[in-house]
């Protein structure tokens, strides 16, 4: 029994002086976990030095929030002059943080989130004819020379910048202005692309690309720059094929320097006819996450590129380039497994490159034209737009590191896709302009990670598409102290219930088991930003249509005109070929018949 002793003290917690283990203190326990949280920032710092500080302790010099993004709340005092970096490393610092809502602005859009929505027509979703006529220019690089010293440039630009800022914190004082970039670093990488570009690329979400296409680029690259813009539209089988037919038109009257080509990485649902209709919404929400990739449009990109470029210096053989990404192509819809889950950096990555492809350009360097041995196709757009997805598909492998999270790219790279023909890939970026907040977290240029308060965007969705109806959802009766038995015995009265924004996140809480651990109460806020998730992944899907779509016969006219047009150019080739067959046939034939009468046995 003596030998069991040992053993008995040590299950039952006893040391060897026989005293019991010392109580450990919720105090303790918190200096064990600050301790614990300091060694994990340290850790992180010596093997990562842009790793980001998530918990906000650690003593680093980290750019403030109006460093980066300025808002209309904006004030001088906030403002502070963005550092220039130098290395690799500092490169990949070019974090875009958002500015933080005050606990009273949290609690008043709360407020607001009670009330019933204020359900609005169908023509809502057509933006207004002048709605983007108003843009803001964006910051141009100053003009230097090689006599100015490297220190001088970089003040200039930043003088430059300054300036640029205040002006439109004057000009647009009191008015709805959108976060946008305030990092200078990263507009520096958008000049090096401009400067080294042959063709500037504009990849818009189709769901709303008037909201993604900077005027203000698109002005100075056709009239300063004089080179070939092309705008693409992303992510095309979210949306109806008329849809996608309507806004190219659109784009084509209203800019008639822009080419259009359209893009998608999975295949479009050929039931998906109306894309506004209540059912082809709820049949989108219930889409499987994981799809079938399919690019499609990689031709018609390159096709486009091949028709505006004018470069004779540079040989490419268009067409068989282009025929590489025939459909009938067996390589190409193979890709790599990308996983998407990242959702908690927003800071760009180098560790997705394949070094044979890519190679980082110095933002330093004077190179300040196209290279005269290469074409080079630079693609600008905002956050989450899929740029990085584009590369991808064209290089058929993934060479670039992609992410739900806006602005995952902060730095810009090049891809050869053949031997003198290259990809330059930007930092998506957001360009200033007049949209309201919650339109740009439900367009994906925020990231939805940092959002305090999801409800005014709720809000904004609820109000242009039926989202109760989208994501089935029942009223949740009982937190508002109401009986279905008692008071809601008719059906009728039922579908009555007055909707809100929060009762909406409410019922989704606690259709998915959302729920708080201390009270086991539905978690809203976490709900929310559930559904904001499902709305930048396209599996809510708030469309925006060009004007008239809804109000005119416009763009049905024009789809008539366009297929009659298709149909008299296929019978016109069609009666080409016939008669080309015809005179085949009649000359076989004729050779035939001489062949027969001059026979060589009768020659003998």
């Amino acid at each position: 029994m003596i030998a069991f002793l040992p053993f008995i003290f040590y299950l039952t917690g006893y040391t060897a002086n026989m005293h019991r283990r010392i109580p450990y203190s919720g105090k303790k326990k918190r200096q064990q976990l600050k301790e614990k949280n300091a060694k994990k920032i340290e850790k992180a710092n010596l093997a990562d030095s842009s790793s980001f500080d998530y918990l906000g302790k650690a003593k680093k010099n980290i750019p403030s929030l109006s460093e980066n993004f300025v808002s209309e709340s904006a004030s001088k005092e906030n403002v502070v002059n963005a550092k220039s970096h130098d290395g690799d490393n500092d490169r990949t610092k070019l974090v875009s943080v958002f500015e933080k809502l005050t606990s009273q602005q949290i609690e008043k859009e709360r407020l607001r989130s009670m009330k019933p929505l204020q359900r609005l027509s169908k023509d809502c979703l057509e933006i207004k004819t002048n709605e983007f006529d108003e843009y803001i220019d964006f910051p141009k690089r100053p003009a230097w020379d090689y006599n100015m010293t490297k220190e001088e440039i970089d003040q200039q630009e930043q003088e430059s910048f300054d300036t640029w800022v205040k002006d439109i914190e004057e000009k647009h004082r009191g008015e709805e202005l959108s976060w946008f970039e305030r990092n200078l670093e990263v507009w520096r990488q958008l000049w090096r692309v401009l400067e080294i570009s042959d063709i500037i690329l504009i990849v818009m979400d189709i769901r709303n690309p008037m909201l993604h296409f900077p005027r203000s680029l698109y002005e100075y690259v056709t009239n300063v720059l004089k080179r070939p813009i092309i705008g693409i539209f992303n992510k095309a089988d979210l949306v109806s094929e008329f849809t996608v037919f309507a806004w190219k038109k659109y784009f084509e009257e209203k800019f008639p320097n822009l080419r259009i080509a359209t893009f998608s990485c999975y295949p479009r649902n050929p039931s998906l006819i109306d894309d506004t209709a209540t059912y082809a919404l709820k049949k989108q929400a219930k889409r499987p996450k994981e799809r079938y990739y399919h690019a499609q449009g990689v031709q018609n990109i390159l096709s486009v590129c091949r028709d505006v470029i004018h470069k004779p210096d540079v040989s490419v053989d268009w067409k068989s380039l282009i025929a590489q990404y025939s459909e009938n192509n067996p390589d190409l819809n193979v890709n790599d497994t990308d996983n998407n889950e990242d959702d908690d950096s927003d800071t760009g990555s180098m560790m997705g490159l394949d070094d044979e492809f890519s190679t980082i350009l110095d933002i330093a360097s004077r190179e300040i034209h196209p290279h005269k041995d290469y074409i080079t196709l630079g693609l600008v757009g905002h956050p989450n737009v899929g740029k990085s997805s584009l590369i991808n598909s064209i290089m058929r492998k993934t060479v670039v590191s992609t992410s739900r999270t806006p602005g995952h790219t902060k730095h810009f790279q090049t891809i050869h896709i053949s031997d003198n023909v290259r990809l330059c890939d930007s930092p998506g970026l957001v360009f200033p302009a007049l949209i309201p907040r919650a339109l740009q977290i439900l367009s994906g240029m925020y990231p939805i990670a940092q959002v305090q308060e999801p409800y005014s965007s709720i809000r904004y969705l609820a109000e242009r598409i039926p989202l109760e109806k989208v994501l089935s959802l029942t009223p949740p009766l009982d937190l508002y102290g109401l009986n279905t038995s008692d008071d809601f015995d008719d059906l009728d009265e039922i579908q009555e219930f007055q909707w809100s924004a929060l009762s909406i996140c409410e019922a989704f809480a606690e259709q998915r088991g959302f729920h708080i651990a201390k009270a086991a109460g539905p978690d809203v806020y976490r709900a929310a930003n559930n559904i904001l998730r499902l709305t930048a992944d396209g599996r809510i899907l708030l469309s925006f249509k060009p004007p008239g779509f809804f109000s005119s016969t416009k763009y049905e006219k024009l789809k008539v005109q366009e297929v009659d047009k298709k149909e008299l150019e296929d019978n016109s080739s069609a009666s080409e070929e016939q008669g080309f067959e015809r005179q085949n046939l009649l000359l076989i034939t004729r050779g035939g018949f001489s062949a027969l009468l001059s026979d060589p046995e009768d020659d003998n």
